[in-house]
């Protein structure tokens, strides 16, 4: 489908979502923002194509310096018939480089009893559609479609917490911690740098934990890897987990939620969309 189709399709979808219409001409509050970018800047940033794609995106951590912070890497392949399920140890996680979501995303709990032939199946059908047209996210319709395998965080039957950080120019405005995102314990809050909880509140979120999470001890070092992950764009979410320890990299998000997320107050969409410069690009 034609990205004019599409963006005729997100300017429908916005105004449904958001309940009110989406100014491209000047955007002004985080969401319109988001939507801009979309349509008018990511799909030709080979930066931003290649630091999203969940595969490539490794040599940019390595270049700088984050080496030691990347999920060990078992294979990729393009083709699920491709894969060599000899060299993949018992427990581990298959996704697509380029979509996200339940979707793109097998965890292997035990590579001995996992479907096989069910996994072929899903994932041929994940990878024929165009996640990024079908998104309206150009961007990841850039990517060549990929199968990677990587190593399964933590231990069965431990919660992994999972820290998104938005960043606005290199600088953290917020971020969020979750946990129980495989079971149906998922929770998830928000805070402010300095870990007192933030004023940030989405319509239909997912539960907030009964008590706050405890802040870890490489709190500084997941700060500093952060803003330096995101310097030079308008805003960039780092995803990131600390599992006993040790921080390990997850993704570059340059539309969260797809830019489509109800803020609550509304006049929070506003205020954030303040710190988003889009004419400030150098990175």
């Amino acid at each position: 489908m034609h990205r004019r189709r599409i963006k005729k399709i997100i300017i429908k979808r916005f105004m449904k979502r958001l309940g009110y219409p989406l100014n491209l001409r000047n955007p002004q509050t985080y969401c319109e923002k988001i939507q801009w970018l979309k349509c008018n800047q990511q799909h030709s940033d080979e930066k931003v194509i290649s630091r999203a794609d969940k595969y490539t995106v490794r040599e940019f951590i390595k270049s700088k310096g984050f080496a030691n912070h990347l999920v060990e890497l078992y294979g990729c392949w393009d083709k699920p018939e491709e894969i060599d399920w000899e060299i993949l140890p018992n427990r581990f996680v298959f996704k697509l480089n380029n979509g996200c979501g339940s979707k793109y995303l097998w965890f292997v709990q035990n590579k001995d009893e996992f479907p096989r032939e069910n996994f072929v199946s899903e994932v041929k059908e994940s990878m024929s559609v165009n996640y990024g047209f079908f998104k309206g996210e150009f961007h990841y319709s850039k990517m060549p479609t990929k199968i990677i395998a990587e190593a399964y965080l933590g231990e069965e039957g431990n919660a992994i917490r999972d820290y998104k950080f938005y960043c606005f120019h290199g600088e953290i405005a917020f971020f969020s911690v979750e946990e129980g995102k495989i079971d149906a314990t998922h929770v998830r809050d928000y805070y402010n740098i300095d870990w007192t909880v933030s004023k940030v509140k989405f319509f239909g979120d997912i539960p907030r934990p009964s008590q706050a999470f405890e802040k870890p001890a490489e709190f500084d070092q997941m700060i500093l890897m952060a803003q330096n992950l995101s310097q030079g764009y308008p805003h960039i979410r780092v995803d990131m987990y600390n599992v006993d320890g040790q921080i390990y990299f997850g993704e570059l998000t340059y539309t969260p939620e797809n830019g489509m997320t109800r803020w609550d107050p509304l006049s929070l969409d506003l205020e954030y969309g303040q710190l988003m410069i889009l004419r400030d690009i150098n990175h």
